[in-house]
């Protein structure tokens, strides 16, 4: 901590700080987890009715790659809320009737995560990584990091700090017919939820929905005596009617109009577990229902200085084709390094120039088209060469989105191929695995902090402290610093000096930047980078 800042200042600035970050979460905000396979994804036809909703019913994105959401963000609750291969399922009208019933003070948050098809392996905390699945659904996994559970829990964690979370929504077991062994396999993975989110089983309960029932024409429908064993199993539990719910022909998934009349019987359910519901005086209704759409996107704290700038999925780098500094020379993706240095906009936005002379990055024409070419041109700073870097939900993992679009289209390596001289433009951003870049900085620009674009802490709004002295406080985020006044994120790196005694295990290697947790064993923790498993390195988390 500085020495010459006021003891007055310190407090007036941790008040504001602490309200800012460390706000006890609403109680007023009540959250529901809900996972499982298609029914629960959502497999009804989104009608004009489903398209707008009360905001008082919001959704954290648990996927990336539908409607620019971004994981781990707060949005109005319009369907597909699990991810953009979704339809209308149980848990709009669940949200709906919820908000309609309880007292207005009282806000209502899902977070849902679901796979078509698939069998509640896939949900095992400890058994999801021998889960055998097909092609087609690896698309759906990979858009929850490779792992729904660790995905729901992460989330989980992430609602907890605005709100309280209220119960568990599954529909799943068509995958799992008849299978005996199936009630206990879902109280293992609820009991796993409860002691990850530390919450308690008598304060929240389990809804399971029922497949489509036999008698309207349902082919799982024997699954619905496994099903009603529920209650016997996990005390609080409690199984949700599928009887006289319409189906779409197919004997599995319901129709629009009976999802909705599902979303209601748990909706109803859960009045009745809650009980005479008053609101918390002094619960901030307002605080967590803020439009993200509505603020202009900026990027992180990205140090000016000379960069590679790498698509992990592919190996490649970002690179002008042949070498060749020339106004409209394209942009691709080849196995040749070639530097880009960026530079900070007043309006936080950046520059990107390449080494090959006054040109920079730029979107051809300035179009705002999805496919708009990306080029190389005269640098003049215009909207066409302005970007924005913003680190994704895993760290050190960013998506450089286009100005011209105010943040809605990204750098897209054209088609998700991998091939060497792959074409670059700009397409709707989704975080998928072809925008995603990593940032390496090149040795022998003149950084104040450790070799790092961005810190934990600028996802919160603040900056990346420039010393790793500046030593404050500590909280499960990280620990902070002050400097010039104000409350900073002092770098992982930092820690140790940034020694390290990671080895890597069972032949996967250390991880490099990423905290987030995916499983645990015997080695220690894991993460995932570049889409394979790394053993998190604890002398940086």
């Amino acid at each position: 901590m500085r020495a010459n800042i006021a003891i007055t200042a310190i407090l007036t600035t941790a008040l504001s700080f602490v309200s800012k970050t460390w706000a006890a979460p609403d109680p007023n905000f009540h959250i529901y987890l809900a996972f499982g396979q298609s029914n629960m994804q959502g497999a009804g036809q989104i009608e004009n009715q489903d398209k707008t909703v009360d905001k008082r019913f919001q959704m954290i994105a648990t996927a990336a790659g539908c409607n620019n959401r971004r994981v781990g963000e707060w949005y109005d609750a319009i369907p597909p809320l699990a991810h953009c291969g979704g339809g209308l399922g149980p848990v709009d009208y669940f949200g709906r009737t919820l908000v309609k019933k309880l007292p207005e003070q009282i806000k209502v948050g899902v977070a849902v995560v679901a796979v078509a098809g698939c069998d509640i392996q896939l949900f095992e905390k400890n058994n999801y990584r021998s889960y055998n699945m097909a092609d087609w659904m690896k698309g759906i996994v990979d858009s929850y990091g490779g792992n729904p559970y660790g995905r729901l829990i992460d989330m989980g964690k992430k609602a907890q700090q605005v709100g309280v979370i209220k119960g568990i929504l599954l529909h799943q077991g068509e995958t799992n017919n008849g299978q005996s062994d199936w009630p206990n396999r879902v109280k293992a993975i609820y009991e796993d939820i409860l002691k990850d989110l530390s919450l308690k089983a008598e304060e929240v309960p389990l809804l399971v929905g029922e497949t489509v029932d036999s008698d309207s024409g349902g082919v799982c429908g024997y699954h619905n005596s496994v099903i009603a064993r529920i209650p016997q199993v996990i005390k609080n539990g409690h199984v949700i009617s599928s009887k006289g719910l319409g189906q779409q022909g197919d004997g599995l998934h319901f129709t629009s109009a009976a999802y909705r009349t599902f979303g209601e019987r748990y909706a109803d359910t859960m009045l009745k577990l809650l009980g005479n519901v008053q609101p918390v005086e002094g619960g901030d209704s307002g605080n967590n229902n803020q439009d993200p759409t509505t603020t202009t996107p900026q990027s992180g704290n990205v140090s000016d200085g000379w960069y590679y700038i790498k698509n992990p999925a592919s190996g490649k780098y970002l690179a002008v084709r042949n070498g060749i500094g020339a106004d409209a020379q394209n942009v691709e993706i080849s196995s040749t390094k070639q530097k880009w240095k960026i530079s900070n906009n007043d309006d936080g936005t950046v520059l990107i120039i390449s080494e090959l002379g006054d040109y920079a990055l730029d979107v051809s024409a300035g179009s705002s088209n999805n496919g708009a070419n990306i080029q190389i041109y005269s640098a003049y700073g215009g909207e066409a060469q302005r970007f924005i870097i913003r680190e994704t939900y895993t760290s050190g993992n960013y998506v450089i989105t286009t100005k011209v679009t105010n943040g809605s289209r990204a750098l897209d390596v054209e088609g998700n191929k991998t091939a060497e001289g792959t074409n670059i433009c700009q397409w709707d951003d989704g975080e998928k695995s072809n925008q995603i870049w990593t940032l390496e900085a090149i040795g022998g620009q003149q950084q104040e902090q450790p070799q790092t674009a961005t810190c934990w802490s600028s996802a919160m709004g603040y900056s990346c402290c420039k010393s790793c002295d500046s030593f404050n406080y500590k909280d499960n985020d990280g620990e902070w610093g002050i400097e010039n006044d104000a409350w900073c994120g002092i770098p992982k790196e930092c820690s140790n000096n940034g020694a390290t005694t990671c080895k890597g295990a069972l032949g996967y290697p250390c991880c490099k930047s990423t905290c987030n947790v995916y499983s645990s064993d015997e080695s220690g923790q894991w993460g995932i980078e570049d889409n394979n498993w790394c053993l998190i390195d604890a002398s940086k988390c």
